[in-house]
């Protein structure tokens, strides 16, 4: 009989004895049936939204907000300035962990401080000291010092003024732009907005088709799978702490991983599925669009698609993601879809937290 075996059996023998025939028990799992692989009829909601000249407005004024430039000024500080100061704070009369700087740059009124610090250093000039009392709130970080009164002596040493620039050929030059006029520019900005907010629908629309995929499609995960998708995750946590330098040779607790592993290969088993399903094979069009847009960012686009299309193995990583989205819109046609236009900044504003959030991060389609 044909099985599709979802992982290395384990031996066991039977009859070992000489001149017999060898006889043994070979038990493994098999890859499990998935009930469902369509979302027929099922009730999607799909936000769509449009970039309009204010959404281009927005965006110009946070991008001047975040080239802005401070100078010294002989005056009081206020909302707005950058003061540059030294700090030391003590709870109990011992200076406490993080509790001293020096030339410590805050801006005021952007939330960085509590309340009372940011109040003591408001109003106040270069050169001048101050010190301050607070109380720590109770859910504060840093558990030695929550709820605790701290006294901090504070040494401004600067006052900056903020200096926003101006929208002119010299702050567009400094976005590596060639045309530096402002309707290129503005252009430039709207190809970008429409580029997260696609980026953004791919995202919420596969969202919303897998949580309609494994509402109440109950089938279980073969554990020889789950195990690989434990490897996986740890191998590439102790990458990612040894890329930051940090010890990344500690034994890690594969429990920790278990519920997550699970989740991701039912997903990637029920999108198989799909895609067995529907015959699905990656379009060579999208594989090229794609791979087109992520070169655009590159001063050398043209030089970026031939790079990625050299290699077959890292082709097969977009191949991978089109047939997913193949799949997705696929299903897309069997679903009740519910469209609402919404603005770009709600359209735009993070997600709260997924039903299967743990379930679509490297699911498998192939």
């Amino acid at each position: 009989e044909s099985l599709d075996a979802a992982g290395p059996p384990s031996i066991e023998p039977k009859n070992l004895t000489r001149g017999e025939d060898l006889e043994f028990i070979a038990n493994f799992e098999v890859f499990p049936e998935v009930p469902r692989t369509d979302i027929q009829d099922m009730p999607i909601e799909r936000q769509t939204c449009e970039v309009v000249d204010d959404d281009i407005d927005r965006t110009i004024e946070t991008l001047r907000e975040q080239r802005t430039t401070y100078e010294a000024a002989e005056k009081a500080s206020e909302e707005g300035d950058r003061v540059l100061m030294d700090f030391e704070g003590r709870v109990d009369g011992e200076v406490f962990e993080g509790g001293e700087a020096k030339d410590y740059p805050v801006v005021l009124g952007k939330g960085a401080l509590l309340p009372e610090f940011e109040s003591g250093v408001t109003g106040i000039r270069a050169g001048e000291e101050v010190t301050v009392q607070l109380t720590f709130p109770e859910d504060y970080p840093g558990a030695q010092v929550a709820g605790k009164v701290a006294e901090f002596k504070i040494s401004v040493k600067e006052v900056g003024a903020p200096k926003v620039p101006e929208i002119d050929e010299d702050f567009v030059r400094t976005f590596g732009v060639e045309d530096v006029s402002e309707s290129a520019f503005r252009q430039e900005i709207r190809t970008s907005l429409e580029r997260e907010r696609d980026q953004r629908a791919r995202a919420q629309v596969r969202q919303a088709v897998l949580e309609a995929l494994m509402k109440d499609n109950e089938f279980d995960a073969p554990s020889a799978l789950v195990d690989e998708e434990i490897n996986r995750s740890i191998m590439a946590m102790r990458q990612q702490l040894e890329q930051q330098g940090l010890p990344h040779d500690a034994p890690i607790d594969r429990a920790n991983y278990l519920d997550e592993a699970y989740r991701r290969v039912r997903l990637g088993l029920a999108m198989h599925g799909v895609v067995k399903r529907l015959e699905i094979k990656p379009d060579a069009d999208r594989v090229r669009a794609r791979v087109e847009e992520m070169g655009s960012t590159y001063s050398d686009p043209e030089q970026f698609v031939r790079w990625y299309f050299e290699d077959k193995s890292r082709l097969a990583q977009i191949e991978s993601m089109i047939i997913e989205e193949q799949a997705i819109d696929a299903l897309l046609e069997e679903a009740s879809i519910t469209d609402t236009t919404v603005s770009f900044a709600e359209f735009m504003r993070p997600p709260g937290p997924a039903t299967v959030a743990a379930e679509d991060d490297n699911s498998d389609a192939e």
